[in-house]
Formats: C-alpha cells, structure tokens, sequence
C-alpha cells in the first residue's frame, strides 16, 4: 500500500520513506556484507541515486549505508571489545510495476 501511495505521487522523498518499511528479509545486502552478514536494522539508510519512469514501471538505483555487526573475543573483561561494526554499502535496483504493483529488488 505505502509503494501505491508511494506512485500515486511519485516523489523520491516518499518512496524512500516506503522503501524503509522494508525488512531485511526484503533487501538481499547480505550479498554485500564482507564478514559475518548480520546487519544492525537500524543502522539502514537509503539514498535513491537516480529514477526513470516509463508507462508501466518505474525504476530506481539506490544506494544503501548499513553497519555489519562483527561478533568480537572476549580476551578480557572488557565487554566493550565484544561487538564491533563496520560500515557497508550496496547499490540496489528497485522496479516498481505499477499495474500489479509488485516491487522487484535486485543488485
């Protein structure tokens, strides 16, 4: 429903905010992660690098900021050492079609 709206007025600024009720089930950066591949949900930021719209669909390139979690050894008492982060990056394509409204998310 939010991509519906989302089209209805087709602004990037909406369309980022529905593509961040997304969960990382629906985003493949996994793909990306260089280590561990658990990804903090929260650290999840979205920039739409460029849009097209044709009659039936439209396309974005996004690109996505996300911290992987890296799980660390506790060699000592300090449990500041045992979770540490590292910025990621992925570049997404999203397509839109807008007469089945169904929302396809590839690298």
């Amino acid at each position: 429903m939010l991509f519906q709206q989302a089209y209805d007025k087709f602004e990037n600024d909406t369309f980022k905010q529905a593509l961040k009720t997304l969960t990382l089930d629906n985003l493949p950066l996994s793909v990306c992660c260089r280590h561990s591949g658990n990804i903090d949900k929260d650290s999840v930021e979205i920039t739409i690098l460029s849009s097209a719209e044709s009659e039936d669909i439209i396309q974005l390139k996004t690109g996505v900021f996300f911290r992987e979690v890296l799980a660390g050894c506790v060699c000592s008492d300090d449990v500041s050492q045992t979770i540490n982060d590292e910025n990621g990056y992925c570049e997404l394509q999203v397509k839109f079609n807008k007469d089945t409204n169904k929302l396809e998310i590839t690298l």
